[in-house]
């Protein structure tokens, strides 16, 4: 399923002190072998030529797709990116290229009816959450997750489970945002990886 005018992507930016970051944006238009890209803000300028990686989601899974930029805005917001594919987007489903730690945030989830699940990480396409129980790889979980003011609740489904003591298992979970209310989900998730990444930022750049 091809990307569309609209969809939302992410940016990745590299350094060494910030460590990896995800811009968002959003697709403007399509040509046949590249895309417009807009952001509303940019933390890093890049240059024309420059080999840069997009991320973006769908039919449930979560890709990669390596670009080269071929033109920039001079100003903004929003800032445009003309962007040319290179070969074909991949997986990224295995989360690493996106997750951000929550640990120390107090990040809590309720699967299926067990409250009080500690969430370790989060990021675009799902979350890392330890559970007293015992579950399946494969099988999807009622979730509910309170971030902010916010409440967002749907299904998840478990990919790889870690057992960390004779009790608790840390399962890796992949968001199902092929509903309305997974949707939601998918922004909540979308929200806690962008706001807490930023605050880890602001941290390390010494502004907060």
């Amino acid at each position: 399923m091809a990307l569309k005018e609209g969809n939302r992507v992410f940016l990745r930016f590299d350094s060494p002190s910030r460590g990896r970051v995800l811009q968002p944006g959003v697709v403007s238009e399509i040509r046949d072998d590249g895309w417009t890209l807009s952001f509303e803000n940019r933390y890093h300028a890049v240059e024309t030529g420059e080999e840069k990686l997009i991320y973006y989601t769908q039919s449930r899974a979560f890709f990669q797709q390596p670009v080269v930029v071929e033109a920039q805005s001079g100003g903004g917001p929003p800032f445009m990116l003309t962007v040319k594919l290179m070969g074909d987007a991949v997986s990224a489903g295995t989360r690493d290229e996106d997750r951000v730690s929550t640990l120390g945030s107090g990040l809590t989830a309720i699967l299926e009816d067990e409250v009080g699940c500690l969430v370790q990480d989060v990021s675009l396409s799902g979350l890392a959450a330890v559970s007293s129980r015992k579950y399946p790889i494969g099988r999807c979980l009622d979730i509910a997750l309170r971030y902010g003011d916010q409440e967002y609740v749907g299904q998840v489904e478990i990919q790889c489970a870690h057992p960390i003591d004779g009790e608790r298992t840390r399962y890796g979970l992949l968001g199902v945002f092929d509903t309305a209310e997974g949707k939601r989900l998918q922004n909540g998730l979308t929200r806690m990886t962008l706001e807490i990444q930023q605050q880890r930022l602001k941290i390390i750049s010494g502004s907060s």
